[in-house]
C-alpha cells in the first residue's frame, strides 16, 4: 500500500476533529505512565476506562460445606467460620476448588503481596505432575484472602491471568477472563493480548468496540480502526497521538510503517520488549520475530495455517512440555509427513512414527526396538510424559521384553496407564518394587538406593508432619504450603535430596497424597538436569 497523501484540508479536518475530542475528554494525567505495571500490548487501557463494565453476575451454586481434607488437614470450624458466600471477582474460577482436593478458604490469611510474589515465582521448568497441579490452582474457585483490601479487588484474578499467559496457557486464561462478573480495564487489556497471541485480531478488535472513545485513540486503536479499512480516520489518529505523546516512539514508528507501508525504508529491528500488538504489526509488515526466541505464550501463532509444518511441531512440543497442550495433538502433527531431515526434532518424528506403525501392525519385536530408540530423543527435550502419554495405551498389550518391557513399565506409570498391566512388568528389584508401590498408593517397601528413593520414604513414612507445617496448618496459610512445595519440586527435580522430602511433606499434608505420590514417581523414572 502507498503512503497516504491526503489533500492539506482533509488531513488538517481530520486532526482538528481528532485533536477536540482528544483533549475535550482526557484526563489531566492521561500520558502519565505506571513504571511498574505489567508489560501489555495496551497497557494505557487501564487509564482509558474509569469504571468497569459489568456483565450480569452468575447465580451463586450451592455447594456442600467445605470438610477437613486429608492427612494433617484443617480443621472444619477453620473453614466453616470463614465467610465465603459472597461472590467477588478475585473468586472466579473454572471448577470448583475441591475438584483438586483443596478448600475454598485456600489463601487464608496470607498477605496480598505474599501472594503475589508466589504467583510471579511459579517455576516453569518443573515435573510434569506439578506444572499439572500448578495450572489447575490457577484455574480453580477459591475465596478471595480474608486480608483482601476493597481497593485491591480484582488483582489477584489479574495476577492469577498473567500467570497463566506466562505460561502459555492462553485458551485458559481466556476463559477466566470471561468467567469473570466483570470486565475491567486491566482483564480487557489481557483478553486483547491473548486474542492477538491466538492470531484472533478481529475478535479481539470487536471487544475492543464501544470500550475505547476517540479521546483515546492509542495503539491498539489505530490498529483496529486500520484493519477495520478506514486508514484515514487510524493515520491521523496517530498524528494526534504522537502529538499529545500518547504513544511511544517504538509505536509509533512501528504504527506508521504499518499504516504506511514505506517499501524504502529499511527493515525494523525488534522491540527491546516486545508486545503481543507489537508482534502482530512486525507480522504484518513481513519482518516477523521468531517465536523461539520469545515467551512460550507467542508459540501459539505458529499453530496457525500458515506456518510451516516444522515451526508448527517445534510450537507444539514448547506448548506440550509447558503441560497446554493435550499430547495427542503433537502426535496428530508428529505423523502428518514424512520427516524432511535428520537429527533432533526429526528423529522424534521418525520414532513416533515407526511406533505408531509397530503398533498398528501389532509387531512386538519391531515396537520394542522403536521405543528404546525413541526414549532417549523425547529424554533430551524433557517430553517423557508426552511419549507415554501418546503410546502407552497402544503399546500395553504388546509381549514386549527385556529392556523394552521395562520402557513400557515406565511409560504406563507415567502415563497413569493400565496399572494392573504395569504391575505385570514391574522388575523384580528393589527399585522396581518401590516406585509401583507409590504408583499404587500402598505402604512403600524398604530400599537401600537411590538416595531419592530414601528421601521420598521419609516424606511419605510415618514419621510427624514438621513443626513449620503443622503451624502453617494452623493459620490456614495452605496456599502458602503449596507454593512453597513447587519450589521444593522445581529443585528436588535438579537433584535436591532435602527438598524432595520437604516438597513431599507438604502435599502430604494438604491431603494431596496422589499428586506427591505421582511426583515421587517421576523424581525417580525422570532425569531432570539442574
Amino acid at each position: 500500500m502507498t503512503p497516504l497523501r491526503p489533500a492539506s484540508c482533509h488531513l488538517a479536518l481530520w486532526l482538528g476533529l481528532a485533536l477536540g475530542l482528544a483533549l475535550a475528554s482526557m484526563p489531566s494525567d492521561a500520558h502519565a505512565q505506571d513504571a511498574d505495571a505489567p508489560l501489555s500490548a495496551i497497557d494505557w487501557l487501564d487509564q482509558v476506562l474509569s469504571a468497569p463494565q459489568t456483565v450480569p453476575e452468575p447465580a451463586p451454586s450451592a455447594s456442600d460445606p467445605d470438610a477437613g481434607f486429608g492427612t494433617g488437614g484443617v480443621s472444619q470450624d477453620l473453614i466453616a467460620t470463614t465467610p465465603l458466600d459472597s461472590v467477588e471477582i478475585d473468586t472466579t474460577g473454572l471448577f470448583r476448588a475441591e475438584r483438586i482436593g483443596l478448600p475454598r478458604a485456600f489463601w487464608g490469611p496470607s498477605p496480598l503481596p505474599d501472594i503475589l510474589d508466589a504467583l510471579a515465582g511459579m517455576p516453569h521448568d518443573s515435573l510434569p505432575s506439578a506444572t499439572r497441579l500448578g495450572l489447575r490452582v490457577l484455574m480453580a474457585e477459591f475465596a478471595a484472602p480474608w486480608t483482601l483490601a476493597p481497593e485491591d479487588r480484582g488483582v489477584l484474578l489479574n495476577a492469577r491471568v498473567e500467570q497463566l499467559v506466562a505460561q502459555g496457557a492462553l485458551e485458559q486464561a481466556g476463559q477466566l477472563i470471561d468467567a469473570a462478573p466483570e470486565r475491567t480495564a486491566r482483564l480487557a487489556a489481557q483478553a486483547f493480548d491473548i486474542a492477538l497471541l491466538l492470531g484472533e485480531e478481529d475478535r479481539a478488535c470487536a471487544q475492543m468496540s464501544g470500550q475505547i472513545t476517540s479521546a483515546h485513540a492509542q495503539a491498539a486503536q489505530i490498529f483496529c480502526t486500520a484493519r477495520g479499512g478506514d486508514w484515514q480516520a487510524a493515520h491521523a489518529s496517530l498524528q494526534v497521538a504522537r502529538a499529545l505523546g500518547l504513544v511511544s516512539q517504538t509505536e509509533a514508528h512501528l504504527l506508521t510503517r504499518f499504516l504506511e507501508e514505506e517499501e524504502t525504508e529499511s527493515l525494523l529491528p525488534p522491540p527491546q520488549e516486545m508486545t503481543p500488538l507489537a508482534w502482530r504489526i512486525m507480522e504484518a509488515l513481513g519482518d516477523p520475530v521468531v517465536t523461539a526466541s520469545l515467551p512460550v505464550a507467542y508459540a501459539h501463532a505458529d499453530l496457525r495455517g500458515t506456518s510451516g509444518w516444522r515451526a508448527q511441531l517445534d510450537a507444539a512440543e514448547r506448548l506440550t512440555r509447558a503441560g497446554v497442550m493435550q499430547p495427542n495433538r503433537l502426535l496428530g502433527l508428529y505423523t502428518q509427513r514424512r520427516a524432511a531431515a535428520s537429527g533432533g526434532l526429526w528423529e522424534r518424528v521418525r520414532a513416533i512414527q515407526a511406533l505408531e506403525q509397530a503398533s498398528a501392525a501389532r509387531d512386538a519385536d519391531a515396537a520394542g526396538k522403536a521405543l528404546l530408540e525413541a526414549w532417549p530423543h523425547f529424554a533430551a527435550v524433557e517430553l517423557e510424559l508426552a511419549l507415554a502419554e501418546m503410546m502407552a495405551p497402544s503399546l500395553a498389550d504388546l509381549p514386549l521384553s527385556g529392556p523394552a518391557a521395562e520402557k513400557l513399565w515406565q511409560l504406563l506409570l507415567l502415563a497413569q496407564e493400565r496399572p494392573e498391566r504395569a504391575a505385570t512388568l514391574t522388575p523384580p528389584t528393589e527399585l522396581g518394587r518401590f516406585v509401583l508401590a507409590l504408583a499404587e498408593g500402598v505402604g512403600l517397601p524398604a530400599v537401600s538406593a537411590p538416595a531419592m528413593a530414601e528421601a521420598i520414604a521419609l516424606a511419605l513414612g510415618p514419621g510427624p508432619i514438621p513443626e513449620q507445617v503443622q503451624q502453617n496448618l494452623a493459620d490456614g496459610e495452605l496456599g502458602r504450603l503449596l507454593f512453597e512445595a513447587f519450589d521444593h519440586i522445581a529443585d528436588a527435580a535438579a537433584g535436591d535430596l532435602h527438598a524432595a522430602t520437604r516438597a513431599l511433606q507438604r502435599l502430604r499434608a494438604l491431603g494431596l497424597e496422589r499428586e506427591a505420590r505421582q511426583i515421587g514417581v517421576e523424581l525417580l523414572l525422570l532425569e531432570r538436569r539442574g
